[in-house]
């Protein structure tokens, strides 16, 4: 197909974090996922020799949520995102019979294996220029309905290329952005509620999503009846958690998030490091915290009043960690 395109494109993408149901989700159950201020930002330009070729700064980080550039292309930390990535942009070219090669550079503020949803957001930023570029460049249109379901479906296709495995929860809140009661791509809806103090605390472990995903699968396969009740408490927790942000009750938000932990403990992804965390946490005055995400390492979320923070991360200095505050992001995919 010959179109003339303007040299190049961007766009960004937010990361999210979990509140409620993660891994259940993957079992028909629910989730309440919220979007956040952290990034995935994305430049193709286009090249005439067909091929896809990406670079980027995506790599593991320690404390506090900030890149430092690494752009060796085939570092081994990388390689194992970046390879489905081409891949996923190849097969979509092919798909729409676009004779094009694209250059794409990716800077991230989500690191890899921390729970939010860094894969997910690089492929909804990726599919969102792909989306331009199929539509021939309407640079001045606003995103349609149409584009951003078209958007969150193929970034979930390229994001099982990645995971294998994958509920659609993080594709569609990186697409839509916001607080969203997550039940499936057509019955998930938005929910109102006053601005939740929360807190990342980055374990410092990566983790594999994949690994964990396979492990839970295992849970259920071989405790088949404690997992369905486990399955149903996630989803009465969801349930619950949509009537307390409905409330503005913060003390019942975070009650409900120590129960969810527990759950998640319960099927095995969590460890002694986040535990103890867990429990400075709840030592130290926060009203809750749990895993975000897969588990095993990766991101502890914390509910708390700010004026009890300053003591919360004196005793995590003892583990050289340390929290960093973070905000619901509203903004879902964007294209410049």
């Amino acid at each position: 197909m010959d179109i003339t395109y303007r040299p190049q494109v961007s766009a960004s993408a937010p990361g999210k974090v979990i509140i409620f149901g993660e891994h259940f989700v993957v079992y028909n159950s629910k989730a309440i996922v919220a979007a956040i201020n952290r990034r995935c930002f994305g430049r193709a330009e286009f090249t005439g020799n067909l091929e896809v070729w990406i670079t980027s700064d995506l790599e593991m980080k320690s404390n506090p949520y900030t890149i430092e550039h690494a752009t060796v292309r085939d570092a081994p930390s990388k390689k194992k995102l970046l390879e489905p990535l081409s891949t996923f942009c190849r097969n979509i070219l092919r798909e729409y019979a676009l004779d094009i090669g694209l250059k794409i550079y990716i800077k991230s503020e989500l690191p890899i294996g921390v729970g939010l949803g860094s894969s997910a957001a690089s492929c909804v930023m990726l599919a969102g220029i792909l989306r331009w570029i199929i539509r021939r460049n309407h640079e001045h249109e606003e995103i349609s309905s149409t584009d951003r379901k078209w958007i969150c479906e193929n970034a979930l296709y390229g994001e099982q290329m990645i995971h294998n495995k994958s509920s659609g929860v993080d594709c569609y809140v990186s697409t839509y952005g916001g607080l969203v009661h997550f039940a499936g791509f057509t019955e998930t809806t938005s929910i109102k509620s006053q601005p939740l103090p929360l807190f990342l605390i980055n374990t410092c472990r990566s983790h594999e999503t994949s690994e964990l995903v396979s492990h839970v699968r295992r849970f259920s396969k071989n405790r088949p009846k404690h997992f369905e009740e486990l399955t149903s408490d996630a989803t009465a927790i969801c349930s619950n958690g949509v009537k307390a942000m409905a409330n503005g009750s913060l003390e019942e938000i975070g009650r409900l998030m120590t129960e969810n932990h527990k759950l998640l403990r319960e099927i095995g992804v969590s460890n002694k490091e986040i535990e103890k965390i867990i429990g400075i946490c709840s030592r130290y005055g926060s009203l809750g915290a749990k895993i975000t995400g897969a588990g095993g390492g990766g991101s502890v979320l914390v509910l708390a009043r700010p004026e009890t923070m300053p003591a919360i991360n004196v005793a995590l200095k003892g583990l050289d960690l340390c929290s960093e505050a973070i905000e619901i992001e509203n903004r879902g995919l964007t294209i410049d």
